[in-house]
């Protein structure tokens, strides 16, 4: 009886330490499929987060080169609208260097007229327009590289007016320069659309692009 008894103790000892070692199998690999599932987890969140990453610099790329065309174009636009804006100053300047020779007795008058002259200067024009204008403006030669411009003082709103013409040649295109012993008057086409082109630039502006 008591080897009976002792064999069915070591039986229920070996039958226990087999459910044991079951649970203690069963509860580690429970324990690490859930280390698994934890690192998995983690992994994905970790990929997720860079796609996510990655998909906004892509996204921020694509902006950026978005922002770079916008601004080549409207750079492209500026550059294109400021030529037409410069072609009709252009323009301006080709029609008052095609001007009549009345036309240019009455601009050159109303020019002075609009000034406050001392009455001594000296007119210094372009080498191409000196003939030009000795002959619109005076009824005398030069003498001493200076001519007097009679006709030109008399057309004057200044009764004292005894401007004359100088043969020194200035570096303008069209117009003249009021050379004085305080100060110079530029009175040069060039000057005078630049002046204009300052004013009325963005009124021109308007006029031809409109809102855009």
């Amino acid at each position: 009886m008591t080897k009976l008894g002792n064999s069915s103790i070591y039986q229920k000892i070996e039958a226990k330490g087999s459910l044991d070692a079951e649970k203690i199998i069963k509860a580690g690999e429970a324990k690490a499929q859930a280390m698994r599932d934890e690192i998995l987890a983690v992994a994905t969140k970790e990929i997720e987060t860079m796609l996510e990453k990655a998909k906004q610099r892509g996204q921020d790329l694509v902006k950026m080169k978005l922002t770079e065309q916008e601004q080549t174009t409207r750079q492209r636009t500026l550059a294109r609208k400021k030529a037409l804006i410069d072609e009709v100053f252009d323009q301006v300047l080709a029609n008052l260097l095609a001007l009549k020779d009345e036309d240019l007795v009455k601009q050159t008058v109303g020019l002075i007229n609009q000034e406050t002259i001392a009455g001594n200067e000296i007119m210094m024009v372009s080498a191409s327009d000196y003939d030009r204008y000795r002959r619109l403006f005076a009824s005398k030669t030069a003498t001493d590289n200076l001519c007097l411009l009679d006709k030109l003082n008399k057309a004057l709103a200044h009764p004292q007016a005894q401007l004359k013409l100088s043969s020194v040649p200035a570096n303008i295109k069209g117009g003249f320069i009021l050379s004085g012993k305080a100060f110079d008057i530029d009175l040069s086409f060039e000057t005078n659309i630049k002046t204009l082109k300052e004013s009325y630039e963005i009124e021109i502006a308007e006029i031809l692009f409109g809102g855009e």
